[in-house]
């Protein structure tokens, strides 16, 4: 298999509006949020009082004429480009809706939870955002060896960047966001030529998921670690037991309940970043030092109902198997997600002896039949690389091949 050469890819940058251009991107933010609103209601309106579906075409040239109203001057102060790519992701969300119904003839997903229509944005959620297309004429400077870029927007001015990687083409738009902690960033969409794959040093391993371990790794020679998990939410519980507590005692829609609902956001985007910056550095050296990689398929979603559930969101398993996958895709490399009810721990990777399930305190056990000391963790991924078909058990004249672990 040969890597992808060229990939269209997002650049994110941390951003420093100043006070005038966080009140211009304010507005900016309302606007497009209005836009939105807008088109959804259209669509609401002409589907229960005529039965008829608007076009895109329609629409936005209604809402063109619309914005010229006087009531609604205040639209015209912003740009126009964030207000019709406001529009235009609204009609995409209702094209992949229908897309999804007429595909498979009914509004439940795969997991029989109903779908619905795309739904009215709120100026209270944390997540807000613009985006300018390359006919907005937005423009980034960048001087060599400064510590700043500068993205000029039409209607806000220059705003600061903190620069950290140079843009490897010309973007071809421009998403500005302010998240819930308060901070602003800018991503853009390039297209990059990613580095060349590292030489593989394994033919394959195995990966067993788990909450003591954040992952159990074997490798095709016999070689074995484990990663320690990093329990991110598990440390940070007293300081948001403790702003919990405070925000409780605030009168809600005043300043110093802003100030602390602003200071649990920080927390919960710091305690997310930790969980991917190890789920990224981990995935790449998974795949990096690998051909192949199997792993196992997680119902991530049906765990976190469970008693376990915060260790559980708190290991960021599915970031952790996504950017493998995306990885591999990348790179060239195999990667392989074995059946769900495999019984990885139930079965003797030695022998073959199937014993049946075992209780979550048991990590290690003495195989009956062989008298193996085996490691509930590495005997996992060791029966997750052979149900993966990438170690043989049995040879042509079936004789006992299984792979054994490396003293």
């Amino acid at each position: 298999m040969e890597w992808i050469m060229e990939t269209v890819r997002r650049y994110n940058y941390r951003a420093y509006p100043t006070r005038g251009q966080c009140e211009a991107l304010s507005r900016l933010f309302g606007a497009c949020r209005y836009a939105w609103n807008w088109y959804v209601r259209q669509r609401l309106t002409d589907w229960n009082f005529n039965r008829s579906r608007s076009s895109y075409a329609e629409l936005s040239a209604k809402f063109n004429r619309t914005k010229t109203e006087k009531a609604l001057e205040w639209l015209t102060k912003v740009s126009a480009v964030p207000l019709a790519q406001s529009l235009r992701q609204c009609e995409k969300a209702y094209s992949a809706f229908f897309r999804y119904v007429e595909k498979h003839g009914c509004h439940l997903d795969h997991k029989g939870r109903p779908l619905g229509y795309p739904r009215f944005k709120s100026r209270h959620c944390g997540e807000q955002s613009a985006t300018f297309t390359t006919s907005a004429r937005f423009h980034v400077r960048h001087e060599r060896n400064s510590r700043w870029m500068f993205l000029e927007l039409p209607k806000i001015g220059e705003v600061k960047l903190r620069w950290s990687r140079d843009l490897p083409s010309t973007p071809s738009s421009v998403t500005v966001m302010r998240h819930a902690n308060g901070t602003y960033e800018a991503s853009f969409v390039v297209k990059a030529e990613p580095k060349a794959p590292p030489k593989p040093r394994h033919d394959a391993c195995g990966i067993d998921m788990g909450l003591e371990s954040l992952a159990s790794i074997v490798y095709s020679d016999g070689t074995r670690e484990k990663v320690a998990p990093l329990r991110a939410l598990r440390k940070a519980e007293r300081k948001l037991k403790k702003l919990n507590k405070e925000s409780s005692r605030r009168q809600r829609g005043s300043n110093n309940y802003s100030k602390t609902r602003q200071a649990k956001a920080r927390l919960y985007a710091r305690i997310g970043a930790q969980r991917r910056d190890l789920a990224c550095k981990l995935a790449s050296r998974v795949a990096g030092e690998n051909q192949a990689v199997a792993m196992e398929t997680l119902c991530v979603k049906g765990l976190m109902r469970t008693r376990m559930g915060k260790s559980v969101a708190d290991a960021a398993w599915s970031t952790f198997t996504d950017r493998v996958d995306a990885l591999c895709a990348q790179w060239g490399r195999k990667a392989i997600h074995i059946d769900r009810w495999c019984p990885s721990s139930q079965v003797c990777s030695q022998c073959g002896r199937k014993d049946g399930p075992k209780p979550l305190n048991v990590r290690e056990w003495e195989c009956p039949d062989c008298g193996t000391l085996l490691d509930r963790d590495y005997n996992a991924a060791l029966n997750i690389l052979d149900a993966a078909g990438l170690a043989e058990s049995l040879n042509a004249r079936g004789g006992d091949v299984r792979r054994r672990l490396a003293q």
